[in-house]
């Protein structure tokens, strides 16, 4: 596709988008704070931001953004672009590849546009254009998750949330509608969609998670429970079959359900945040261990050698802890985490996994903005998917570390240098080096 093409797609997409999970969503208040048009238009001569200071690359766009705010309705809009490569090992292909990707967010307040008091839709666009390095290092866990979703390949636009959330009143809100599953994924070191810390999935999403519920955007709906600004406890009924890029409705749940809950428990530590997370997820979707799994890399063999399987399920525990917290500023830190998880093992591909990791605000002085990230993960394949491809594919255990420093040239513009290390599932597949730069633009 021509880059004249791709722009003109990426705007009808927006256009689309303006004009049309969190699984757990924010408090009502946190909403009425997202909906404050601020001061109106604003001017050089009032002391309007400079471009390197304002939070957005267009700003206010002349009133229009706090206008819409009075309105309750808020537009975001962002461009990721990624450029990388395997410099050694993999399958021995070590081209360098290009991609981006765009994002089109629509959030309307109920109340505010005259339709229903602790009422908020969501909508969410985005296109996907360009290559990426899928089966090139021969790993499970794909190493840039950005390039993922919609779909992992070739140029995709597509509507993938389009999410109703009531809250019923300040303690209990419910949700339902077309629910982008990665979207509903936080953590304050670990996640951001592959855009803004992490780039290999193994540390932006649980993959293991991925033989299970394999969907990136589906049909469901749910309800949390809220504690103060946090959920401590969410679940969510869903079709176990993706559906991005189409509304799936001719097709809801022909294939099973699949359920999914999360307890989070806030913690204080010396007077430094944290979290306390279990996860279960369950399915009852007929598959085998070869599969699409959305967010994992299946190896890739004979299918008639599987026999399939109608019930999965996952089981994982993590934590996050600040240690270090900017007296001056509470929103600077960084800290550890750690996840462990294990699934039935077939038709997961991934038996147990391991991961851990130390992130967050950059202990330089003179970069408050910057983030950075060292994370190490550990795959145990599934017993049944090594000894059954083992006479086509010979499978071992997989590991990872990802190193990131995301440098904020201004408070929208980003770049990210990124490098990591994999010994790859694939026996095949030597130990891979991944070098990349990733840029992210919220317009």
């Amino acid at each position: 596709m021509r880059y004249q093409d791709h722009v003109r797609l990426s705007f009808s997409a927006g256009l689309l988008s303006l004009l049309c999970l969190n699984v757990a969503p924010v408090t009502a208040g946190e909403w009425d704070d997202l909906f404050d048009a601020g001061d109106g238009f604003c001017s050089l001569l009032d002391g309007c931001p400079t471009l390197s200071e304002r939070p957005t690359l267009l700003g206010d766009m002349g009133g229009l953004r706090p206008a819409f705010g009075e309105s309750g309705i808020k537009v975001d809009l962002s461009n990721t672009l990624t450029y990388q490569g395997v410099t050694s090992g993999g399958n021995g292909d070590h081209s360098f590849q290009f991609g981006g990707h765009d994002d089109y967010y629509v959030a309307m307040d109920g109340h505010k546009l005259g339709l229903q008091e602790g009422l908020f839709i969501n909508l969410h666009g985005e296109t996907r254009y360009g290559e990426g390095l899928l089966r090139k290092t021969g790993a499970l866990s794909p190493s840039n998750t950005t390039l993922l979703f919609p779909q992992s390949s070739d140029t995709f636009t597509a509507l993938t949330e389009v999410k109703f959330t009531q809250f019923l009143n300040e303690h209990v809100a419910v949700f339902a509608g077309q629910l982008n599953f990665v979207d509903g994924y936080s953590h304050p070191f670990a996640a951001g969609k592959g855009q803004t810390q992490f780039m290999n999935t193994a540390f932006c999403l649980p993959p293991i998670f991925g033989g299970t519920i394999p969907v990136y955007s589906s049909l469901g709906a749910g309800f949390a429970i809220m504690h103060g600004h946090e959920p401590i406890f969410s679940m969510l009924v869903l079709d176990p079959v993706n559906h991005a890029g189409r509304n799936g409705f001719d097709e809801a749940f022909s294939n099973g359900i699949g359920l999914f809950a999360n307890v989070h428990i806030p913690v204080t530590i010396a007077e430094r945040p944290g979290h306390q997370d279990l996860f279960f997820a369950y399915s009852n979707r007929t598959a085998t261990a070869l599969d699409d799994a959305v967010y994992v890399e299946p190896p890739e063999g004979p299918l008639v050698l599987f026999s399939q399987v109608n019930t999965g399920w996952t089981f994982m525990y993590g934590f996050d802890q600040y240690l270090v917290v900017d007296p001056h500023n509470p929103q600077r830190g960084w800290g550890v985490f750690g996840q462990a998880a294990i699934s039935d093992g077939n038709p997961n591909p991934i038996r147990t996994s391991l991961i851990a990791g130390i992130g967050g605000s950059s202990p330089l002085p003179s970069r408050p903005q910057d983030t950075f990230g060292l994370g190490y993960y550990f795959f145990q394949t599934s017993t049944d998917l090594k000894s059954t491809l083992a006479p086509v594919v010979q499978l071992g255990n997989e590991h990872g570390v990802e190193l990131y420093y995301n440098i904020a040239v201004t408070n929208w513009f980003h770049i990210t240098p990124d490098i990591q290390w994999i010994e790859p599932a694939r026996q095949a597949s030597e130990s891979a080096v991944v070098v990349g730069v990733r840029t992210k633009v919220d317009f």
